[in-house]
């Protein structure tokens, strides 16, 4: 089925997942960012406390993540809708009006855990469980959701800030939950829709020519591929946020303005959407395995490229590779958990990798700050070195699962 047919024929389930994948960008890190300048300025926090502080609130969040994802398994998935819009809105609403670093800590666990969090959990795993064989490029048009937003939002953001100041600007996304999110939620979704339908089991009875047999999350923490895999995504997560915090020191490095910087981030943003329109036929033919092998390499040549001189084009180029890298990360982390443990559990064992890429988030703007601080070139040397170990170790790991015809031994 190609992308036409599938918007034609599902309309309402992709917009489901476009719907949420754009609504994580209150907790996101490129947004929240945004407004770190005025919570320097105007609150009892330093730079170097404000990341202390998010960085707490980001391991905070991702430790909640797996009650949440049980929810997305047990309970229809426009209640699980609902009840998030609304965290989500109180989270706005909360940052607000922080005036100290405790009322700004729950502000920000509260955007990451509903934000980054459950938006892009409930997007992904509503997607992945109900096209078992367009999975790809249904995952790829959902998830343009959140470049769409990574494309316009901050502009939007900047502008509010300057009409209403920061705190009417969270004010002004709370409302948007309310009015925008929670109703499209209810539209698209009716009541008796088997798109929302919690899938069945399927036992010991699936073979090798049947949909991958499903494993629960206790299964899973047993399977010794599960450890191999996880280093291949929690590494984009971990640099990515780290790299971005800081991008003013890869500026100053370079000496490149951040004004030339947030140019570039449009060049990100659209290497993210082409790059969704292909790798989701990609996943479709070849599977989100292979796939999965590869998706690192576009950005260990883009931080090549910044090895080779200062020239300001070397940065889109960066931005441009991490993008594909980036769109490729969302798509395979999304179906590659369904592909080798099945649907029936997916919310639950997504939501603890999650958990896990959440907590690499915040120990990535520790380390790749300190690094590009005293030695940027030998930071970006390490993680080339570290992208080719990791891509090989996901080779062996995913040559095991097809050797296992795409189901998992469990002890």
């Amino acid at each position: 089925m190609n992308y036409i047919r599938l918007v034609r024929n599902y309309p309402n389930y992709i917009g489901y997942g476009v719907l949420h994948y754009f609504f994580s960008c209150m907790g996101q890190t490129f947004l929240i960012s945004i407004f770190v300048p005025y919570f320097v300025e105007d609150l009892p926090v330093s730079n170097a406390s404000f990341s202390v502080v998010y960085g707490f609130a980001t391991v905070s969040s991702a430790l909640l993540l797996p009650f949440g994802g049980k929810l997305i398994d047990q309970h229809p998935l426009r209640y699980v809708s609902i009840g998030v819009g609304l965290g989500l809105s109180l989270a706005c609403l909360l940052t607000s009006f922080a005036s100290n670093i405790p009322i700004l800590f729950f502000g920000l666990l509260s955007l990451r855990f509903f934000g980054q969090g459950m938006m892009v959990l409930l997007g992904s795993t509503s997607i992945a469980r109900y096209f078992e064989l367009a999975r790809g490029k249904s995952l790829s048009l959902s998830s343009m959701g959140l470049p769409l937003a990574e494309s316009f939002m901050p502009i939007a953001i900047i502008s509010m800030i300057g009409y209403a100041g920061w705190a009417g600007a969270w004010q002004a996304l709370a409302v948007a939950l309310l009015l925008i999110f929670i109703p499209l939620s209810i539209m698209l979704v009716n009541r008796n829709s088997e798109f929302q339908r919690i899938p069945e089991t399927k036992g010991e009875e699936a073979t090798s020519s049947q949909t991958t047999k499903d494993v629960s999350r206790g299964q899973v923490l047993r399977d010794w591929k599960f450890y191999m895999i996880i280093p291949g995504l929690i590494f984009l997560p971990f640099f990515i946020t780290g790299i971005f915090i800081h991008q003013n020191l890869l500026a100053e490095a370079n000496g490149w303005t951040m004004q030339w910087m947030a140019t570039c981030f449009v060049g990100f943003g659209l290497s993210r959407i082409i790059t969704n329109l292909v790798a989701g036929a990609v996943i479709d033919v070849f599977s989100a395995r292979k796939v999965f092998i590869i998706y690192l390499l576009p950005l260990a040549i883009g931080l090549a490229v910044l090895l080779a001189g200062h020239h300001r084009w070397l940065a889109m180029v960066y931005m441009i590779l991490a993008g594909v890298t980036s769109s490729l990360s969302g798509l395979t982390s999304a179906s590659l958990w369904a592909e080798i443990y099945g649907v029936r559990y997916l919310g639950a064992i997504k939501s603890m990798a999650t958990t896990l890429m959440v907590l690499s988030t915040a120990l990535g703007p520790v380390v790749i700050g300190y690094g590009l601080s005293h030695h940027p070139d030998a930071t970006i040397w390490i993680s080339i070195v570290a992208i080719l170990m990791i891509s090989i170790l996901s080779w062996l790991s995913v040559r095991k699962t097809f050797s296992e015809r795409g189901t998992v031994a469990v002890s």
